[in-house]
């Protein structure tokens, strides 16, 4: 997959260059690094929507351990 990503704020640009260098890479290669480490997470969408609602029994369970942390 080849990627072109426009209107980069050249700040941002600038930092990527930093990281790269020092990590001794080039900037592909050090976004390659940073896009496969981004994709092998889950993202907070995709664990939010894999969780399921929360009983109202398990909510008070953990309204309960919390107060028990505050005495």
């Amino acid at each position: 997959m080849d990627l072109n990503i426009k209107d980069l704020d050249d700040n941002v640009g600038q930092r990527l260059r930093e990281q790269a260098k020092a990590a001794g890479l080039s900037v592909q290669q050090h976004l390659r690094n940073e896009l496969t480490r981004i994709a092998a997470r889950r993202s907070p969408a995709e664990f939010a929507n894999s969780l399921d609602p929360m009983s109202r029994l398990e909510f008070e369970s953990i309204r309960q351990q919390l107060r028990n942390l505050d005495t």
